[in-house]
């Protein structure tokens, strides 16, 4: 079974992701794949602020009903330690990258997954990180 770390802006597709979008029918086969025990799904701990930032930010009232939806999938949330830290830190550095966004790579590689997220500007600044796809190039 492949195993999969998703950021937020994958997770957040998952309740107002927007049909329009290209990458939207893939999100959705994502969450499929996981609920059918085709794929693993694991997420950086932080997730739930990051996700719930956006959703109180823009959804109001919605927010709560969103954020029970996504909490009720029990995803697995990946604590970080000192050696994925310590990346984290290299990165931010070296790449220009927040340490968000470099926490859930620093996730995919520690437990040899692959990271999927929508980020293209992370993507590009991380290109060479052979653990990361962006979601709209995912195929199941």
């Amino acid at each position: 079974m492949k195993t999969y770390v998703v950021d937020a802006s994958v997770i957040l597709k998952w309740v107002v992701g927007d049909d329009r979008e290209a990458d939207q029918r893939r999100a959705m086969d994502l969450l499929a794949a996981w609920a059918d025990g085709s794929a693993d799904i694991a997420a950086a701990s932080l997730w739930q602020y990051e996700v719930g930032n956006f959703l109180g930010r823009q959804l109001g009232q919605e927010a709560m009903e969103k954020m029970d939806s996504l909490l009720k999938l029990r995803i697995r949330a990946v604590n970080l330690n000192a050696h994925m830290i310590q990346r984290c830190f290299s990165w931010m550095k070296q790449r220009g990258v927040t340490f968000y966004d470099a926490s859930y790579l620093a996730v995919a590689l520690e437990s040899g997954a692959t990271l999927i997220t929508a980020d293209q500007r992370f993507v590009k600044k991380m290109q060479e990180a052979d653990q990361i796809r962006l979601l709209r190039d995912l195929d199941l």
